[in-house]
């Protein structure tokens, strides 16, 4: 399981370090620092498989590729005695990748520290020691803390600014750098393991910013190492004992917290999964990993969604899969809402509008194409039939081209016409922006409308259609938000999108479960493409059969071959301005799938404009270099720019192209791409998220359309990004790739026959030897290589590669049968094409649990009645037996009601904790959640003893809450809150399950999960972790972080945010409920949120009640009048002041609370008061007169000194 880790530290001469001595001992050479003579010679180290270094993009300083000239450099830029003269960067590399995926990552995480910094990078590979974990591939990554030149280092980068001087210059301080720096690295390693086709991940967050208790492992460094090497003791291990035993013991009372730590990684998973997430939380004590590990087995929250079963052919096992119940109730959830919608009409539109609408898109073909027969085809007629008919749901499958926008065109239209109100939205900035532009549907990011819903803001209605584009690319679950929300609201969601297209960023593939369940309109017929092979092209890309699609484009002499990666890449530029010249007013674009590779083409196709004296370069010829988020950028009037983030008051999009009409200080005025032609001014001090934008990466041209495309290949490609890419274009594109990159071939050393192994005693046979780049050769031996190095005749020194084709059945010449091996030589080309179509041909599907369904259905025996045929017979008796199991268990399982439902349906079903509530009850519940709920007391207060009642929360009168609601308005009057129903005394009552301390509270309702938490729960969840850690360290005597203190302060305003008042509703809660202090420290997640809501419930019902109110103000007022008689004398002016102002502050609450000082009248004497209140006085005045009165007298004591 792959972990995270990067770190970063100086290399300082504080420490006794030097940069020379540094670097000598991370590549393993001899260097000599000329700064002090010493010579540091690592030249016999072992395990250093690879060091380079990276110099930034466009920078020409080849005197730093020379390790001993850069460090030395480093060492003489710096005068200091304690000067740093280097940074230290050390990350984990994921295990699971091979040695060339290692490097590919490692050298991508080097060039964004250059390119960011504009720095020299070196950085050096790391195998594992043998004597330590197998696993513990790494990189250590040395930085000059000087910015590199071609005259030598020059000025300090950023990252060695001062926090002040940055915040000047608008620039993020240093600790909001190594936070962006540790996003890019995650990004960077689930990338390249995404690509290897591994369902892994890593995350940057710590665990306490993941809302999880269990203790993260400790990373040995390298004098840790070194010491243990030496056989010397070692403190830190992989984790503390008493870190291990705090998480034995806590995965034995929450082992779901395992399982979380999984499913941030996979969304499915086997057992070894299960067994490497404990291996790194607990030490290596059998006994102990083995209760572990059956714990989490055991647990509630598992899920089994496909037994363990055999191979019959090859006896292979197939580890049985699991999830968690989370997963399940979410998709199964999102299934049962999309089921729901599908058969609930009254959302058509009339026949006429629906004619009309597409007999106006007919007319703007035809005036568009200049052509009076040119019209909707077919399957667009079917599919604006389809989506604009009465169902509550509906989805288009659309192949890439196939004129899904026209259609959505018409469709808008009809909808309008109807009276609804079309609302649109899509993963991305460019994607929103690009189905607004070609449908005229307003549209905004997904994200942008959950922001807004949270707040109340921009809510759908029954009158409204909600149409999401590119559908394929969004997660469980934020697609199952989507979806509930709509089918709370009343209104119609029409989802539009490839699910072979690029795969969903989060987990699971909802689009092609949904459309799987309710079924679809498909547009197959590509119209993008302007010649009849391309589109017969595109049918194949779209279909699974990538190689037949890059056959075509192969025959027709678009797919090219250059020698190494800057060939190819040279390549594309002279296509890409020879098209500019040839047709300047037409659309192209360059992509790949490699940021470097981005980089690199844009850089390249703007030195050849500035060559040409197309374009400016340098100051004085009207350029400006600017800081961006990715480093630091010349652009100049006519380059092409493209908008990395989302920015409503600029109102451009991620992915959004144009061109730079003007640069000023501070300023890029440019052209936004599109019809439309609008001009945006960016203040460079407030948006920093631009590039280049000749070239883009891949995943930012999905819904595009350009004329031609020019692309970039490369091993990190697989079948849905070849998809995307190879379908950009109307015209014409080319596909680029490099041969270094996709062969495995060998230089030709020898070949002949020989003795096997040369071994004079052994039989004859035929051999090959091959060199490759490194200089390592390797001999293969087979009889039939000497057919094959004939046939192809290949000469000593060319390149080629062997490919095992199998074997041949012969017969030796005793008469015995036996089997040869077949070869073949493939020639550089042959074998880089070979390779190209397998690696792009790649799929990266996800799996959903509802893959799954079958299974469980069968394990459960209503397989049949859901229309599935099992392939296993069981004998009568057992069947009889398994149904009388059944009923005897209905109860519990509700499978008497699950006939009617489908199989996913099932699979949430079987995991609620209380499947005898229906769901009309439930979302009756949910309407009016203080329905039925005595304030004054707990959740399960009615199943408790009246004794013991006061345990959980104060004593309260039953009858004052009541009186009070009629003249006080409740803090959650009006919330809608997702927390659960009290629990039932039936349910109190079952027995605890196996593994659990207390009885868990209900899962929430399937349609209810599908919704999402609340802005309310939310809010309480940030501010309990907020708490829980700020406690956790008051506990373990540490002192509190700034970074914690302005965490409770952000959380405390998140509160207010969903009503004003919350914050103090919460911390009244914490001073008078003990039951809510307790879950705030003993328990986690949805757990705690929902008794932490139960508590400000019957804290805000308390509240209500006047006599309760007055009560602790009596209390409170002592206390402080207490604390002020202590601190008189002029010594303790400032604490007093500070009492004083609290009292100050309560006498004022009294003014806004008559009741209160109604009541308090009869209690004034406790108050300090001792004359009788005359009938026009208050409480409030007499309390501020007797404070005026004591100021004087405690001013007067002490006064001589």
């Amino acid at each position: 399981m792959a972990i995270y880790h990067l770190s970063m530290k100086p290399v300082s001469r504080a420490g006794g370090r030097s940069a020379v001595a540094s670097m000598a001992y991370r590549a393993g050479e001899k260097l000599t620092n000329e700064r002090d003579g010493i010579t540091h010679d690592f030249s016999r180290k072992q395990g250093v498989e690879h060091a380079e270094i990276v110099l930034p993009e466009g920078v020409s300083a080849d005197w730093a590729r020379d390790r001993s000239d850069l460090w030395n450099a480093a060492e003489f830029a710096e005068k200091r005695k304690d000067a740093r003269v280097a940074r230290e960067f050390e990350i984990a590399l994921p295990h699971e990748l091979s040695a060339e995926q290692r490097l590919e990552a490692a050298r991508e995480m080097a060039q964004e520290l250059a390119d960011r910094y504009g720095a020299a990078v070196d950085f050096a590979i790391h195998a594992p020691h043998e004597a330590s974990d197998v696993r513990n591939h790494h990189a250590h990554i040395l930085m000059t803390t000087r910015q590199v030149t071609e005259d030598g280092l020059g000025d300090k980068t950023y990252l060695e600014r001062e926090n002040k001087w940055l915040l000047a210059h608008d620039l993020p301080t240093t600790d909001m750098q190594l936070r962006d720096l540790r996003q890019r690295w995650e990004g960077i390693a689930n990338e390249r393991l995404a690509m290897a086709g591994l369902d892994i991940r890593i995350d940057h967050r710590s665990h306490m910013e993941r809302g999880l208790e269990i203790a993260p492992t400790e990373h040995m460094g390298v004098h840790a190492t070194q010491m243990e090497r030496r056989g010397l003791d070692v403190s830190r291990a992989r984790l503390d004992e008493e870190a291990a035993r705090r998480n034995a013991e806590l995965i034995r009372e929450k082992p779901e917290q395992v399982l979380t730590l999984i499913t941030g990684e996979k969304s499915v998973f086997d057992r070894h999964d299960v067994a490497r997430a404990l291996h790194r939380y607990i030490n290596d004590d059998p006994q102990e990993f083995q209760s572990a590990f059956a714990k989490v087995m055991a647990s509630p929250a598992l899920v089994e969604l496909q037994p363990e079963r055999a191979d019959p052919a090859t006896g292979e096992i197939e580890l049985a899969r699991y999830s968690t119940r989370e997963m399940v109730e979410i998709e199964s959830g999102m299934i049962e809402s999309a089921q729901r919608m599908h058969g609930a009409h009254g959302h058509g539109v009339d026949r006429r509008h629906v004619e009309r609408a597409i007999e106006r898109q007919d007319a703007a073909i035809q005036r568009s194409a200049g052509d009076a027969s040119a019209r909707l085809s077919d399957e667009q007629r079917r599919a604006i039939e389809h989506i604009t008919g009465p169902e509550r749901i509906a989805a288009v499958v659309g192949y890439a081209g196939a004129g899904k926008s026209t259609m959505l065109a018409a469709a808008r239209e009809a909808w309008e016409a109807e009276g609804y109100q079309v609302h649109g939205a899509a993963l991305s900035g460019k994607a929103a922006e690009g189905l607004e532009e070609s449908s005229g549907i307003q549209s905004r990011t997904l994200a942008s409308w959950s922001r807004g819903w949270e707040n109340d803001r921009g809510t759908i209605g029954r009158g409204d259609v909600f149409v999401i584009d590119e559908a394929g690319m969004v997660g469980s679950r934020q697609l199952a938000r989507f979806v509930g929300e709509a089918e709370a609201r009343g209104a119609k969601i029409v989802l539009v999108g490839d699910h072979e297209q690029l795969q969903a960023i989060g987990a699971g593939a909802p689009f092609r479960a949904i459309t799987e369940e309710i079924g679809h309109a498909e547009l197959s017929e590509i119209r993008r493409q302007r010649v009849d092979w391309q589109r017969e092209a595109s049918v194949d890309f779209a279909t699974h059969r990538t190689a037949e699609g890059l056959a075509a484009y192969r025959d027709h002499g678009n797919i090219s071959f250059a020698e190494t990666g800057e060939d190819a890449r040279g390549q594309i530029v002279r296509d890409y301005l020879a098209d500019r010249d040839e047709r300047p007013d037409g659309t192209r674009v360059a992509m790949a799938h490699r940021r470097a590779d981005v980089r690199a083409i844009n850089d390249a196709i703007r030195t050849e404009l500035q060559d040409r004296g197309e374009l400016a370069q340098g100051e004085d010829a009207g350029a400006l270099t600017f800081q961006t988020n990715d480093g630091k950028r010349e652009f100049a009037p006519g380059d092409r720019i493209v908008f990395l983030e989302n920015n409503r008051d600029l109102g451009v999009k991620n992915g959004m192209l144009g061109t730079v009409e003007h640069v000023e200080e501070g300023r890029i005025i440019a052209t936004l791409d599109g019809g439309r032609e609008r001009s945006v001014s960016v203040p460079m001090g407030d948006y920093q998220a631009i590039d280049h934008g000749y070239a883009t990466t891949i995943h930012k041209n999905q819904g595009a359309t350009v004329d031609r495309s020019y692309v970039m290949a490369s091993g990190t490609m697989d079948r849905h990004l070849t998809y995307v890419a190879m379908t950009r274009h109307r015209d014409g594109m080319q596909l680029y790739a490099a041969q270094d990159e996709f062969t495995n071939a060998g230089r030709l050393v020898e070949h002949g026959a020989a003795p096997f192994e040369h071994d004079p005693q052994k039989s004859g046979s035929y051999f090959v030897t091959l060199e490759n780049d490194k200089g390592e050769q390797r001999t293969l031996w087979g009889v039939d290589l000497e057919r094959a190095m004939k046939e192809a005749a290949p000469e000593i020194g060319e390149k080629i590669g062997l490919q095992h084709e199998g074997s041949t059945p012969v017969t030796l010449p005793d008469g015995t049968q036996t089997h040869r091996n077949a070869w073949k030589v493939q020639d550089a080309g042959e074998l880089a094409y070979s390779q190209l179509e397998r690696r792009l041909s790649r799929s990266g599907v996800k799996e959903t649990t509802l893959d799954y369904t079958r299974d469980f259905a069968e394990r459960r025996g209503i397989a049949e009645q859901m229309g599935i045929r099992s392939e296993i017979e069981i004998p009568a008796e057992r069947a009889a037996g398994l149904r009388a199991e059944r009923e005897s268990t209905a109860g519990d399982h509700a499978l008497d009601r699950r006939s009617s439902q489908k199989v996913g349906a099932d699979l949430a079903q079987d995991l609620r904790a209380d499947p005898r509530e229906d769901l009309a009850g439930d979302r009756q519940q949910r309407r009016n959640p203080f329905e039925g709920l005595k304030l004054g007391r707990g959740a399960a207060a009615e199943s408790r003893e009246p004794d013991r009642a006061g345990e959980d929360g104060p004593q309260i009168d039953q009858n004052r809450p009541q009186q009070a609601e009629k003249q006080r308005r409740g803090m959650f009057a009006g919330l809608k809150l997702n927390a659960r129903p009290a629990a039932s005394q039936e349910r109190s009552e079952r027995p605890e399950r196996e593994g659990s301390l207390r009885p868990a509270p209900a899962p929430d309702r399937l349609a209810e999960r599908a919704r999402g938490p609340s802005p309310l729960e939310t809010a309480v969840d940030r501010y309990s972790r907020a708490y829980q850690s700020i406690d956790q360290h008051r506990r373990e005597g540490l002192p509190v972080l700034d970074m914690q203190r302005q965490e409770m302060r952000d959380a405390g305003q998140q509160l207010d945010q969903v009503r004003g008042g919350m914050k103090d509703l919460m911390r009244s809660t914490l001073e008078n409920d003990p039951a809510t202090a307790r879950a705030m420290t003993e328990l986690s997640g949805r757990e705690r949120v929902a008794h932490v809501i139960d508590g400000m419930k019957r804290e805000n019902a308390a509240l209500q009640d006047p006599n309760i109110r007055a009560e602790r103000f009596v209390e409170r007022w002592q206390e402080l009048q207490g604390q002020r008689r202590e601190l008189r004398g002029w010594q303790h002016d400032d604490a007093r002041a500070k009492v004083e102002s609290h009292m100050n502050g309560m006498t004022k609450s009294l003014e806004r609370d008559p009741q209160v000082d109604s009541i308090l009248r009869n209690r004034r004497q406790e108050l300090g008061i001792g004359q009788e209140l005359r009938r026009e006085q208050t409480i409030a005045r007499a309390l501020q007169d007797e404070m005026t009165r004591g100021h004087r007298l405690s001013r007067g004591i002490g006064m001589e000194r």
